[in-house]
Parts: structure tokens; sequence; C-alpha cells
């Protein structure tokens, strides 16, 4: 069977098993950057911080590699249904992928200020909340990843349903160091680095949960994003 172009449609099915691995080993290098990010935090390690600052650029090389291969495979291609809805669900991946390691880089970011702040003790404050944080940010991120592999949408929606607990978790511990700073002001600076560290994680919990979204459009063709607008147009096509 021939595609446009001339191209064999077995061609066309190898070029997408690349663009998904590149997809795959770009969600492992933001894996490791959430992990190492997380641990500068932990540890205070200003070398290590100053490594997933310079990662980050490998992730950005991973994006445009993938962006290319993206563009390509539309221009040359012409994909239709499932196909292109699989590389429409890679790109946005890929994007998601891409925030998840700006806010790793932002988590080694804080880590060189909290050194700066606190010194050699490495005072954190909360750090249990935010190591729990990024234990649910980073369990999200690989069941997102794994959900878009296996195709499961299982696992997509229990990843979807996580967001609620890191949202929870998030608040909780904003309300927690706001009340810490107020009583002890010599914290604020400290404190303040940590509300970003947080927010950050609870950003990655955003990104993770909308790669799990993916999984529906991809095997259902539908967009479960924002159902209340979905109801609306529906509503109103009717």
């Amino acid at each position: 069977m021939a595609l446009a172009g001339g191209h064999t449609l077995k061609k066309f099915d190898e070029e997408l098993a690349t663009l998904r691995d590149l997809v795959i080993k770009m969600g492992g290098a933001v894996e490791e950057q959430l992990r190492l990010g997380m641990r500068c935090i932990e540890q205070g390690d200003a070398r290590l911080a100053e490594q997933v600052v310079a990662g980050d650029r490998q992730v950005d090389r991973y994006e445009l590699r993938a962006d290319q291969e993206i563009a390509q495979l539309i221009a040359l291609r012409a994909p239709l249904g499932v196909d292109l809805r699989t590389i429409l669900t890679l790109s946005k991946t890929v994007n998601d992928l891409e925030r998840i390691g700006d806010e790793s880089k932002k988590l080694a970011r804080v880590s060189l200020a909290l050194v700066e702040h606190t010194g050699d003790r490495m005072d954190v404050p909360m750090i249990s909340e935010i190591a729990g944080m990024a234990r649910i940010a980073g369990a999200m991120l690989r069941g997102a990843l794994d959900a878009l592999v296996r195709l499961d949408l299982g696992l997509a929606e229990r990843i979807r349903r996580d967001d609620d607990r890191l949202d929870s978790a998030y608040k909780a511990s904003v309300r927690q160091l706001t009340a810490l700073m107020e009583a002890a002001p010599e914290s604020v600076p400290a404190g303040v680095q940590a509300i970003f560290a947080l927010k950050s994680l609870e950003r990655i919990g955003d990104h993770a949960k909308n790669i799990a979204g993916y999984v529906f459009y991809l095997v259902e063709g539908r967009d479960i994003r924002h159902p209340k607008a979905q109801l609306e147009r529906a509503e109103g096509a009717a």
C-alpha cells in the first residue's frame, strides 16, 4: 500500500515508531531531571544543581528533534485517522515534557537560592512536605508515560485523579508555609523559595495529567481536558 508521495505504509510505520521512541527517551530524560532536581533541594548540592540546569539543554534538543520529525511526518505523509491522532498526541506530549523539564530546572535553581539564604546547614522549610509532593509528581509522570505506551485508559484515569491529591497537598503546604513565615519573619527568604518548589511540583502534576488525558484522545478520539466546554459546545450544536 502506498501513501502520499509514493511512500510505503511500512516506511511510515517505521518513522512513526522512531518518533515514539524519541518521545519516550525524552520522557526518561525528564524523569531523571525531576529526580535530580529534587535531590538538589534535599541535599543542597550546588554542583548537582548546575548539572541539572545544564541538563535542560538535552531536553530541549529532544524537543527540537521531535518537532522536526513531527513536521516532516505531517508534511510528507499526510496522515489521517488514528495515525494523525498519534502524531498530534506525541506532539502535545513533547510540549508537556519540555515544560516539566523547565520546572525541574527551577527546582535546581531553588536549591541554589536556598544555599544562598541558609548556608551550609541548608535549612529547608517543610522539606518533608516538598519531598512528598515530589514523590506524587514523579509517580504521576511515570504513570502517564506508561499509560501512553500501553494505551491504558484505566491507568490514565488514575493518574488524572492523582492530580487532585497533589493539588490538595500543594494548597495545604502553602497555607502552612505562609503561617510559618508570618510567625517567624526570618524564615521568609527560605520560605519563599520553598513555595517556588511546591509550585513547580504542582505544575509538573498538571503536565503529567495532560499527558494522561492525551491517551483518551489517542484511543477514543475525544478530548477530556475541558469537559464543561465540550458539553456547552454539544448543547450549542443541538
